[in-house]
């Protein structure tokens, strides 16, 4: 049996193939980059290079798609005798049934936007942000759109602390990705 290697992958290439997927490729990238509305879909952070893919724009991306998603916790503790919380979330995206990639997501009490707030109540809250953390990591991963949005950073401004309403976001007259 021979050993499968980087080498031996990019030699079983068709060059020519890959041109055309590089193409189909990049045909995606802009469609969503048209489609998404940005402080809906995506937000721009001041002083960061990428916008930042939101929830509702990976959901969009797996509409477009046609994939379903799954969640799994992977790793939990509930912790209600001293109040912290943390899930890892892994999201499986799928296509008839298979599973076209997965992505990973986790959050937790002690996060800078948590750490004033009652941990006993963000239970619920701190699962739903690793939930939408997988589901963006996935959706970066399967649109191959990581070159046009980041992640995560929705929930800050530049000195790490909680941004507010529309201050969070730089406005863009197009309201396009630049």
């Amino acid at each position: 049996m021979s050993e499968i290697t980087g080498l031996s992958i990019i030699e079983s290439i068709n060059p020519s193939v890959m041109t055309t997927s590089l193409q189909k490729i990049h045909q995606f990238q802009q469609l969503v980059q048209s489609q998404m509305k940005q402080n809906h879909d995506y937000g721009i952070i001041p002083g960061t290079e990428k916008p930042t893919l939101l929830k509702p724009g990976a959901e969009k991306i797996l509409m477009l798609m046609g994939l379903t998603s799954e969640f799994d916790i992977v790793e939990s503790t509930r912790g209600f005798d001293l109040g912290f919380f943390q899930y890892q979330v892994k999201c499986c995206l799928y296509k008839n049934g298979i599973c076209i990639t997965q992505g990973m997501g986790a959050a937790n009490t002690k996060e800078r936007k948590y750490i004033k707030m009652d941990a006993y109540t963000m239970d619920n809250t701190v699962l739903k942000m690793a939930k939408k953390r997988a589901l963006v990591d996935a959706a970066l991963l399967v649109g191959s759109l990581s070159d046009v949005f980041t992640q995560d950073i929705e929930d800050m401004d530049l000195t790490g602390q909680q941004a507010s309403g529309q201050q969070k976001y730089a406005t863009d007259n197009s309201g396009t990705i630049s």
